[in-house]
């Protein structure tokens, strides 16, 4: 092998076993999608002239593994991990900084037969990205969350070195939420045996009719450069890998082909089984371009009289709004991470996610897919007006058509996708303007997948963009509220708009809505109208899991009963309104959910205590701020707030074996009970009944000092390699083993074998230092440490900290 005159080695590329090829390195590389090129980058955070150059000497830059997220990092000479207090994006970013950043890597192209051409695919790349490939400039790309591609034939060495190099720039307030910097999605390399290829995204395939056991699937397909005696050949395969279904076509610019499974197993979020569609392109007995894409046969259908169903059965939905970012990995989209985040969400109940504000990453779309997660796509958070000074507003009028092309056509085959969002909360939505953009995105949408209905997240009411006469025409009339946001729409989603749905209903019943966002505190509120309302689809409660930015948002704190508004300010970091915390734990509004949606029939947690003289208060979008905790050492004798959440009709508190209060619940109470008692150490306990019957019993203990550390590892997913995850969780306990939850101390980590430790930190929604260091703090008595494979092997992790006894963990890696 070469030396690279960078002073980096020049890497063969070689396809790895299972990914389009028979061996992991073959003489010549085969025709096929997806060859992975996440390895082997080197990395400058900083800009100066001439990075692109091939001669550049760049032995001195840092080796990164692609995804990579700067963002995320330590601020070089920085005191508190990747968070600045004066950083531009300020609350909406967590206080984290962009900047620009510098991504090059060299490989050789000798075993690329000849005729053979190559393309790269950023899946994504935060936020203006701009590519060489030797010294030549392949264009750029202005959009942070849609995939792009290349072709690099032009400029290929076929004898020698080829140098690639990315330079992204995140600058400016261009966001309000943390969006991460960098290559923070994988890159590929399609390879093709000539110019004849399938046109990028161009196979659509849409369930037509399901009678029976029997289906079929109309297969779209579009070709670039097709000529001579060439044929496609579209299969689907099932998970064994055998043919089921087959056509034929000669081929052509572009075609419909039909695919008839005579006993098909349907896709559903209870049993999401996935066909693989593969897509050929032949010429006499060679295959000039291979795809394979999952595939899963359903039809999903909406009407105003029943609502929602999926192959014929009525389903409701059970959403949470999801961010981008994987916590303490920032915006890195590696597939275990985003497939712990879909487990985590359905073990609590969620059926779907809409993908707050922007368009879902390969890899979260691929795990709803895979588990059977539905998704509302949605692509953006502005047009032509601004929510922050450099946002993608500046850009919306010359690259909105491009950004739906790439979003709809890359994820039409995904069977979890049930709808496309056009936008969230946009300001003058219902201006002139407003409505022209409206009508001309749905209308986009609607020419690049005509099976799935098109929305948008609408906020209040249109307030200041009416007339001063046309307010008051409809002052009053809720259902003419919004009918200038809805009316090339097919799906309303309403956010925070509780009291609006039943009266719009009566004024034109012809809608179909659901709740795009909705507060934790009105969980039963939805419920109730899902069950009584067959035209009202569900709720998206914001926010399914923490994330970082929009900082303090669901914020709760004791403060003086006379102070005024709340707004969260530095050390606030992440918006701490998810039923699910930053690194995977249920918080205190999810028991509550538990008990709403059926999955317990009692929850109890108790307030944090107050000192004397101060009142909790919080957000919209936040919650009490409770623990499953009975230790609450210097509150004793003080009157403590219990907190009791039950389908039941009466609940019981004992304390120490002794009635300590008792309360009858009545609808009107929404499943929520509160008695206030005076605490003492021991044993809590409550108990629910319903008539005479106890339905369910829960015990809170008080714990004793903090003696030692435990550690658990959590089970790994679907990835392997580089990309594959180790999830180590931590907590503080006492020498009987419970969980004490009030602890907050240092803990450092060691770790032996073949594994990097890529993000290490706890919950905590305030500024606590790095995520990438060694050493962390717990908050309330937890932590968690994330390793990244680095080969396979046994890897020892342990964990200490002064004065407990310390844990340890053994991971085997295949």
């Amino acid at each position: 092998m070469l030396a690279a005159a960078s002073g980096a080695a020049i890497l063969p590329l070689t396809w790895p076993v299972g990914a389009g090829a028979a061996s992991a390195k073959p003489a010549s590389l085969a025709v096929g999608r997806g060859l992975p090129l996440d390895e082997g980058w080197r990395f400058y955070r900083g800009s100066a002239d001439g990075f692109e150059n091939p001669a550049l000497d760049d032995s001195g830059w840092r080796r990164v593994d692609l995804p990579h997220d700067w963002s995320i990092e330590d601020i070089p000479g920085g005191a508190t991990g990747p968070f600045d207090a004066k950083a531009v994006g300020g609350t909406a970013t967590g206080f984290t900084v962009g900047g620009e950043g510098w991504y090059r890597r060299s490989f050789s192209a000798d075993n690329l037969p000849p005729g053979f051409e190559i393309e790269i695919v950023f899946d994504g790349a935060y936020l203006e990205s701009d590519v060489w490939l030797n010294g030549h400039h392949l264009g750029r790309h202005v959009e942070g969350y849609t995939a792009f591609a290349y072709d690099l034939t032009p400029y290929l060495n076929r004898d020698g070195a080829n140098s690639l190099a990315v330079r992204v720039r995140n600058s400016g307030r261009n966001s309000r939420w943390y969006s991460g910097s960098g290559l923070y999605r994988s890159v590929a390399l399609n390879i093709f045996a000539g110019k004849s290829r399938v046109a990028p995204n161009g196979v659509g395939a849409w369930t037509r009719k399901i009678e029976g056991s029997r289906s079929e699937i109309d297969v779209t397909t579009q070709l670039v450069a097709t000529g001579g005696a060439q044929q496609l050949v579209t299969r689907l395969l099932d998970v064994d890998g055998n043919i089921v279904a087959e056509a034929r076509s000669s081929a052509a610019a572009s075609l419909t082909q039909t695919l008839v499974l005579p006993n098909a197993r349907l896709w559903a979020p209870g049993d999401p089984y996935l066909y693989t569609l593969e897509t050929l392109l032949l010429e006499g007995g060679a295959v000039l371009d291979r795809l394979h894409q999952p595939f899963g046969v359903r039809i999903v259908a909406f009407n105003a009289a029943q609502g929602m169903s999926i192959n014929g059965k009525p389903i409701k939905l059970r959403g949470g709004c999801l961010h981008h970012d994987n916590g303490l990995l920032g915006a890195c989209a590696y597939p275990d991470a985003d497939e712990r985040r879909i487990r985590l969400l359905q073990a609590r109940g969620f059926n779907a996610i809409r993908s707050a504000h922007n368009i879902a990453s390969s890899s979260l779309r691929g795990a709803c897919d895979r588990l059977g997660m539905l998704l509302v796509e949605e692509a953006f958070d502005a047009w032509h007006v601004a929510k922050e000074p450099q946002d993608f507003a500046v850009s919306f009028e010359e690259n909105w058509s491009a950004v739906l092309e790439a979003g709809v056509l890359a994820a039409r085959n995904s069977p979890s996708v049930i709808m496309w969002s056009i936008g969230n909360e946009i300001p003058g939505r219902s201006r002139p303007k407003g409505v022209e953009w409206q009508w001309r995105l749905a209308n986009k949408v609607r020419s690049l997948d005509p099976t799935r209905p098109v929305t948008a997240g609408l906020n209040g009411v249109l307030g200041p963009e009416m007339t001063a006469s046309a307010a008051s025409a409809v002052a009053g009339r809720a259902g003419l509220r919004d009918n200038a946001s809805t009316i090339f729409l097919d799906i309303s989603g309403y956010n925070y708009r509780l009291f609006d749905i039943e009266s719009e209903h009566a004024a034109h019943p012809e809608r179909i809505v659901y709740c795009s966002e909705t507060f934790a505190t009105e969980a039963w509120d939805y419920a109730q109208l899902s069950q009584r309302a067959p035209y009202f689809l569900g709720e998206f409660l914001w926010a399914a899991m923490d994330y970082l930015g929009e900082a303090g948002v669901g914020m709760s704190e004791a403060r003086k009963p006379d102070a005024g508004f709340m707004s969260a300010a530095y050390p606030w970091v992440n918006a701490w309104c998810g039923d699910i915390d930053l690194i995977g734990n249920q918080k205190a509004a999810s028991r509550y959910r538990d008990v709403v949606w059926g999955l317990s029939a009692l929850e109890l947690a108790v307030q944090k205590p107050l000192a004397p003289g101060l009142v909790e208060k919080t957000t919209l979008w936040g919650w009490s701020d409770e623990m499953q905790s009975w230790t609450w050492p210097g509150a004793e004798g003080r009157p403590v707030a219990i907190r009791l959440y039950t389908p039941g009709d009466r609940v019981e508190v004992r304390l120490n074996g002794v009635l300590a209060g008792t309360k009858r619940l009545a609808p009107t109470d929404k499943m929520r009970a509160e008695l206030e008692i005076p605490y003492a150490p021991g044993v809590l306990e409550a108990i629910a009944f319903k008539g005479e019957t106890e339905i369910g019993r829960k015990r809170l203990s008080t714990v004793g000092a903090a003696a030692k550390l435990h550690m658990a590892s959590e089970k790994s997913h679907s990835a392997s390699g580089r990309q594959r995850l180790h999830y180590v969780g931590l907590e503080i306990r006492d020498a009987a083993g419970r969980a004490v939850l009030g602890d907050q101390r240092k803990i450092t980590l060691a770790i032996d074998g073949p594994a990097e430790l890529i993000g290490f930190g706890s919950a905590n929604p305030r500024a606590a230092g790095s995520y990438q260091a060694l050493t962390t703090e717990t908050f309330q008595g937890r932590a968690l440490a994330i390793l990244r494979a680095r080969g396979t092997g046994r890897v020892r992790v342990e964990a200490r900290t002064p004065g407990l006894a310390g844990a340890a963990a053994i991971l085997r890696l295949g």
